[in-house]
């Protein structure tokens, strides 16, 4: 383990600390029915997933930036996503996020054994945003259960 894998611990456990910020603020920008509430429940994935390594920082002594200053950089993110409609930002979450998987799997590549289960949970929060955005974009009805099923799962763990 090196000094990468704990700076990059450190700046993906940030973004998603600001990933939760820039939700809930989304969230008021969107009045297609539901949109919101799928918004803020996408937020709350956000919140398990830096929940999930946040004993990570603690282990190895990492200190994040104040959580408002992280919610400030959330915040400061919605501007470009908040004309989108509903259909084009979902659009955008199956097209970009994969990428994000990428980058989540690097770091479980360069983490310590002990880390990976936490590291995991953080991995599997951006597969169910994909699975989401890619039934909202099938039409399939319910699709914020994948979104509450994480949640209370990642609760649980805690």
């Amino acid at each position: 383990m090196g000094d990468t894998y704990l700076t990059t611990l450190l700046q993906y456990f940030e973004e998603e600390v600001a990933g939760e910020a820039y939700f809930h603020g989304l969230a008021e920008h969107f009045d297609e029915p539901g949109a919101s509430d799928k918004l803020h429940l996408l937020g709350e994935v956000e919140r398990c997933a830096a929940n999930s390594v946040r004993p990570l920082l603690a282990k190895h002594g990492l200190q994040q930036r104040d959580d408002a200053v992280l919610i400030e950089e959330g915040k400061s993110h919605v501007a470009r996503h908040q004309d989108l409609s509903w259909h084009e930002m979902v659009t955008y979450m199956v097209t970009r996020y994969p990428g994000y998987i990428d980058d989540f799997e690097g770091l479980e590549a360069m983490a310590p054994e002990e880390d990976l289960p936490a590291l995991k949970i953080l991995t599997e929060h951006e597969h169910v945003a994909i699975d989401f955005a890619n039934q909202e974009l099938a039409g399939k009805d319910d699709t914020s259960a994948i979104l509450r099923r994480y949640i209370n799962d990642c609760d649980a763990r805690r």
